[in-house]
């Protein structure tokens, strides 16, 4: 089978010969090829026998390594090389590469062994790796879909484990690092860590969290607001990240730590993604006991009481007497009746009735 290189060649041996090569490994580095990859695919390229030869860091030992164009490792050196290159990182010399050419080069062949080098030297160059806070960064911030499995990976955090988002930021005049909360690590998914992001600090914990009374306590000392968001899956942890900074907006002196799940359906005021209803507590309530008869009846007593304003003019539209809309109302929830709630029931309400 004739090579690739001398197709490439044919078909033009200055520029678009030259950029095919080029992207053939930008490719493997995309790919994340290893020294072994790069040998196999630059031998099937050139359609010769290519070598790399690597020196340990440190070490004086030499690692070689030569493979044919059919994917074998081959034996010794049956012809000289015909094209050498160093491969070098930071002006410093890790090795070489080369083709065994039999006969006259190609013309595209000193691009080849150009590229081998280069492309050994991304492979070859220490990388380093993400921290724990990048990983939690990179999953509240994500590029893609790569991004977010990479950083739940290292996290150690498997992309269905139920998370929030807790937001906290300092009060005008206060030191900023007094919003930095310490969450126990009982709290937190994996190896998630605090991030700062735009004057606030984010935190990565479970689903289960909760304001404990000791971190509301901090929170009161500290000169702090913050927001809990509501629950999702590791992965999606992004689109909820906007009902964490709006439950801080709902935070006061009194109140310093406000849980998204306590703000109902009113998160579907919050900027950013549209939030799905199926993350709702309340919502996802309403919908399953409206499929009862009982249910729907409890649901009409409270759009009566909404409308009506107060349990007695609800009682006398619906004919019953007020401990009956009262006792119907306290199967919905025990504080649906009361005044910081109506909001939070009324936007759940409109929410129903806009289907």
């Amino acid at each position: 089978m004739q090579g690739l290189m001398y197709r490439l060649a044919e078909l033009d041996a200055d520029s678009a010969g030259l950029v095919r090569v080029i992207d053939y490994f930008d490719a493997l580095v995309r790919h994340g090829s290893d020294t072994a990859s790069l040998l196999r695919a630059s031998a099937q390229l050139a359609d010769c026998v290519v070598g790399i030869e690597i020196v340990e860091r440190g070490r004086s030992k030499k690692n070689l390594r030569r493979c044919d164009p059919r994917g074998r490792w081959s034996p010794d050196p049956q012809l000289p090389p015909s094209m050498t290159r160093n491969i070098a990182v930071d002006d410093e010399v890790l090795g070489t590469v080369w083709i065994e050419r039999p006969g006259a080069s190609l013309p595209l062949d000193e691009m080849l062994v150009d590229r081998m080098a280069l492309t050994a030297a991304i492979i070859l160059q220490p990388r380093r790796l993400p921290t724990e806070a990048e990983h939690t960064r990179n999953l509240l911030f994500p590029m893609d879909e790569l991004a977010v499995l990479t950083s739940c990976a290292g996290l150690g955090i498997e992309p269905h484990t139920p998370v929030r988002v807790m937001a906290t930021k300092a009060v005008s005049g206060t030191a900023e690092g007094a919003a930095h909360l310490v969450i126990s690590p009982d709290y937190k998914p994996g190896k998630a860590t605090g991030i700062d992001a735009d004057g606030e600090y984010l935190n990565l914990v479970t689903g289960s969290f909760a304001a404990t009374p000791e971190l509301s306590e901090a929170a009161l000392s500290s000169f702090i607001r913050a927001g809990i968001s509501l629950t999702a899956p590791a992965s999606e942890v992004s689109t909820i990240l906007s009902t964490a900074r709006f439950a801080r907006t709902q935070a006061s002196a009194t109140t310093p730590i406000v849980n998204a799940d306590n703000l109902g359906a009113l998160n579907l005021l919050a900027p950013g993604p549209h939030i799905d209803h199926s993350r709702i507590p309340d919502l996802v309530r309403a919908e399953e006991i409206g499929d009862t008869k009982q249910g729907l009846e409890l649901l009409e007593t409270l759009r009566s009481y909404l409308q009506s304003g107060t349990l007695r003019a609800a009682a006398d539209s619906m004919h019953l007497h007020h401990s009956s809309v009262a006792h119907r109302l306290a199967k919905l929830s025990q504080h649906v009746d009361s005044i910081e709630n109506r909001a939070r029931a009324t936007a759940m309400m409109l929410v129903l009735d806009g289907g």
